[in-house]
């Protein structure tokens, strides 16, 4: 073979070689949801954004952001072994948030307290994702962040302007019992490691993880500060936790709550659009047919 013939050969072959080897390209993510800072959430609540308050009653009482409507993600969820899972009555939940001032024309920012809650401002973030809400920010760091920055928290209520807010299901962020025990999703556990072991703090039935699931501490998602960590570090947590970003993942925890929360935030960093079973481990350690493993 002459050379003339060899060396596009062998640009070729290193052209292919250099395919391998570089690592697969990460999915392109279109996510209503965001990430703001302090001076980014100032900047929403200047121009007539919705605020939620996704913490308790009681810390919502002790100070708020101006404006803010305190958010209780189990109003628009079930009752026992549902508690995880959102209303049938879609178009009701959607008037329920609505109803909070929520408007599909305007944002909507969420805030929660970070790392010392369970991810409330996540499900609120996820709900209204799923809903078809077109600009959902969420405050990094929550209301701690807010208070450090010398931002102004007040206990006054204000009651709430009605928004106008039509569901426009994304039936693409949200996952059933049967698309979770039909082996073709991966599962990612956002319970505790104990909780992933055996043991019973949500709620749960029965103590145990969906057979072949892998196991993320949600917290893993933020820094010391409760900050939420760059796309790199959210890319290498997957790794770590054996989920491979290229394929279909359902987040999974005790009732929807910090997994809507995981979820949120890899959408956000534009990491992976992942799906959340709302019915959650409540739902399926409830029924005795269904298999769990421990350890």
């Amino acid at each position: 073979m002459s050379f003339g013939l060899l060396a596009p050969l062998t640009l070729a072959a290193l052209a292919f070689v250099t395919t391998l080897s570089r690592p697969p390209t990460p999915p392109v993510v279109h996510s209503s949801i965001r990430v703001v800072d302090v001076r980014g959430a100032a900047a929403l609540v200047a121009r007539g954004a919705s605020v939620l308050d996704a913490r308790d009653s009681g810390a919502f009482s002790s100070g708020h952001l101006p404006g803010a409507q305190l958010y209780a993600w189990s109003l628009f969820t079930g009752t026992g072994a549902q508690r995880g899972r959102l209303r049938r009555d879609i178009d009701a939940v959607a008037a329920g948030l609505a109803a909070l001032g929520v408007d599909e024309s305007r944002p909507t920012l969420v805030y929660g307290s970070a790392g010392t809650g369970h991810g409330e401002e996540g499900h609120a973030a996820w709900l209204l994702a799923l809903l078809g809400h077109g600009d959902v920010a969420m405050l990094d760091g929550g209301i701690d962040a807010w208070r450090s920055a010398g931002r102004p928290v007040v206990t006054s209520v204000t009651a709430p302007r009605a928004g106008r807010f039509v569901a426009r299901v994304r039936a693409e962020l949200r996952a059933d019992r049967e698309q979770v025990a039909s082996g073709a999703v991966q599962v990612l556990d956002v319970r505790s490691a104990s909780e992933f072991g055996g043991a019973v703090a949500g709620g749960e039935s029965r103590g145990g993880h969906i057979p072949g699931a892998l196991s993320m501490d949600w917290r893993t998602v933020l820094d010391e500060r409760g900050r939420v960590r760059p796309a790199q570090r959210l890319r290498e947590a997957l790794e770590t936790a054996g989920v491979d970003a290229g394929d279909p993942i359902v987040v999974v925890c005790s009732n929807g709550v910090r997994s809507g929360f995981v979820a949120s935030v890899l959408a956000a960093r534009s990491v992976v659009s992942a799906r959340v079973y709302d019915g959650a481990m409540i739902e399926w350690s409830a029924d005795s047919a269904a298999a769990l493993a421990i350890g």
